[in-house]
């Protein structure tokens, strides 16, 4: 009877270790192929800034990622992509005024080498993105595969979640992933999802089964939190919604049909109400 109860045990191990590396490969497989579905959304932008210090002008070229939110070529990015942080100091030690602006905007698609001019048509500073239009382009000349944050779902507490990536041209423009976790939820200073996995501002990110959720974001509290290892100054990695976002890209559409690129200060103003998107519950 003891020597049957060991053997029991032995077996229950291996059984429990067997299972583990195939619940693994299934996530990985479902992974995959939200990557395969999405990947060709997320595109390269080459940025050329001119920085104006002190009456003296300099170049700064940068490298990001942009996803692309509409057929008609609207493409949301990090707002740092064209107004990153410059850190610039006199000889006293003090902060000196910085002014930025985009001298070049160009959008590589996949591993397409040919560059697309776009212009700035939103710039949105309550959530760190900033709205891009290819310039002079027809639904004609290129179907794009798109992003629509017209259809969500809202996940739990718990829930994996996958994020694609694309890498930049010294790695073959390569798509992949990252898998994270909801792991919470905030109500001020406005709504949006913890999770464990940060990204880049304005990423995509889906359930294992594809649906939309929203998109990567940071968020400060305004709230002075203290010094050291209490402070964040990029702020809280979160999720925003993507109806919330939505409602943003509708405004974006709205200025890129006007065909006028946005002025240097130009910031858009949150809409008060939204009309009601569709929004799926995840079975």
């Amino acid at each position: 009877m003891r020597n049957s109860l060991f053997v029991l045990i032995a077996l229950t191990l291996v059984a429990g270790l067997a299972v583990a590396p195939a619940a693994a490969d299934e996530i990985g497989k479902q992974a995959d192929a939200v990557v395969q579905a999405n990947g060709a959304t997320i595109v390269t932008l080459r940025i050329v800034l001119d920085l104006e210090i002190m009456g003296q002008s300099r170049e700064q070229r940068i490298e990001g990622r942009g996803v692309v939110v509409a057929g008609s070529g609207l493409i949301m990015a990090p707002l740092t992509a064209i107004s990153p942080t410059v850190n610039a100091r006199g000889r006293d030690g003090r902060q000196l005024p910085v002014k930025i602006t985009p001298a070049d905007l160009k959008v590589v698609f996949e591993k397409d080498e040919k560059e697309h001019d776009a212009f700035v048509v939103v710039k949105d500073s309550k959530r760190g993105l900033v709205f891009l239009q290819l310039k002079d382009f027809k639904a004609t000349d290129r179907v794009l595969k798109v992003t629509d944050f017209s259809k969500s779902v809202k996940p739990a507490i718990g829930d994996q979640v996958v994020t694609p990536l694309r890498l930049a041209k010294g790695f073959d423009y390569a798509t992949c992933f990252s898998i994270g976790r909801i792991i919470g939820k905030v109500k001020k200073p406005r709504k949006a999802l913890l999770t464990d996995r940060s990204s880049v501002v304005g990423t995509p990110i889906f359930t294992l089964d594809g649906k939309l959720i929203g998109c990567h974001g940071r968020m400060k509290s305004g709230i002075a939190e203290g010094s050291g290892a209490n402070r964040n100054a990029a702020g809280q990695a979160v999720i925003f919604d993507a109806k919330e976002i939505n409602g943003v890209i509708k405004q974006a559409l709205k200025k890129a049909a006007e065909g006028e690129p946005a002025s240097d200060d130009e910031e858009e103003e949150e809409e008060e109400e939204e009309t009601p998107e569709k929004e799926e519950t995840p079975k």
